[in-house]
C-alpha cells in the first residue's frame, strides 16, 4: 500500500535554498558541476500520513551530483536507529528542472528506493516513483504543485500543494556566511486506503454453522496530511546546516504504517565538493 516517499526532494530542497523559488538573493555559482556532501538526522521516517520507519529515528548519507543547475543525480542511504542492517533503506534519483523566468519553473524526477531484503516484511518492498511539478512565485508567497505516482502494480497517486516564503540575511563574517529561512505549510492529497472485513453465515446440513470471512480494500482520492514547518539554514563556504523544526498533522492513518501527530525535528550537514 505505501506508495514512496519524498527523501530525495528533501534533500534537494536542503542542498539548493534557491530550488525553493526563484529568486536571484541566493548566490549563483558559474560553474556548471557541482558535488555535494551530505549527512542528517530525523525523529521520524514521515510521508502522506505514513511513518515509513515505523516512528523510528533515522541517519542518512547523501551524495548530489548537479549539472548546469538542471540537471541531477541523487545517491541517499538511511539507517533506522538502534535496528540491523546498517543500511536500511537507499535510493537513486534523477531530476530535472527549468526556470522560465523570475515566477514560473517546472521541475520532475524519477527515483527507485530499495529496501534491505530482511527488512521489507516488517517495512515495505522495492519501488519506483514519478513527480512532475510546477512552481509559481507571488513575490509573497511562493507555491509548488506536484504530482507523484509509483511505478509498481499496487499504483498510488499524489498531489501536493506546497507553500513557503523564502528569506535571507545579509552576508556576514567578512562576506563568507549568511542565513537563510523557508517557513512552509503543505497539504497532501493521495490514494487513501481501508480495509473492510466481512463475515458470512451458511448452514449446511449434517454440519452446522459455517462461517467465512471475507477481506476488502476500498480506495478513496482524498487529504492524507498537513504540514507546518520552518528550515533554517546556516551558510559558511561551502557547507550548510540545516535544522528543521516540523509539525505533523496525519489526516489519513494506515493501519500497517501508522504515524503520530505533533512536532518532529530534522537536521542536515551538507558540503560542496566542487
Amino acid at each position: 500500500m505505501i506508495s514512496g516517499m519524498l527523501m530525495f526532494l528533501q534533500s534537494m530542497n536542503a542542498i539548493n535554498p534557491d530550488d525553493n523559488n526563484n529568486s536571484d538573493t541566493v548566490s549563483i555559482t558559474t560553474s556548471k558541476h557541482a558535488l555535494y556532501a551530505g549527512a542528517g538526522y530525523g525523529s521520524d521516517m514521515l510521508y502522506s500520513g505514513y511513518s515509513l520507519s515505523g516512528n523510528q529515528p533515522f541517519y542518512s548519507m547523501d551524495l548530489l551530483y548537479s549539472y548546469n543547475r538542471k540537471w541531477s543525480l541523487a545517491f541517499v542511504t538511511y539507517n533506522l536507529d538502534g535496528k540491523s542492517p546498517v543500511v536500511t533503506f537507499y535510493d537513486v534519483a534523477l531530476g530535472y528542472r527549468h526556470i522560465f523566468n523570475s515566477w514560473f519553473d517546472v521541475r520532475g524526477s524519477l527515483a527507485s528506493y530499495f529496501t534491505a531484503k530482511s527488512a521489507q516484511e516488517e517495512y515495505f518492498g522495492n519501488f519506483s516513483y514519478l513527480s512532475v511539478s510546477t512552481g509559481y512565485d507571488w513575490r509573497i508567497l511562493y507555491t509548488r504543485a506536484i504530482y507523484s505516482t509509483t511505478l509498481n502494480r499496487s499504483g498510488g497517486s499524489y498531489f501536493q500543494i506546497k507553500n513557503s516564503h523564502y528569506f535571507s540575511t545579509p552576508d556576514f563574517w567578512d562576506g563568507n556566511a549568511f542565513m537563510d529561512f523557508n517557513p512552509a505549510f503543505n497539504f497532501v492529497f493521495g490514494d487513501r486506503y481501508k480495509l473492510y472485513t466481512t463475515t458470512t453465515r451458511t448452514v449446511i446440513p449434517g454440519v452446522g454453522n459455517v462461517e467465512q470471512t471475507m477481506e476488502e480494500i476500498d480506495t478513496s482520492f482524498g487529504l492524507m496530511d498537513f504540514e507546518l514547518s520552518f528550515p533554517i539554514s546556516f551558510n559558511y563556504g561551502n557547507a550548510t546546516l540545516e535544522a528543521e523544526p516540523l509539525f505533523y498533522y496525519p489526516v489519513h492513518k494506515d493501519p500497517d504504517f501508522p504515524s503520530q501527530k505533533g512536532l518532529f525535528f530534522f537536521v542536515n550537514l551538507y558540503f560542496r565538493i566542487l
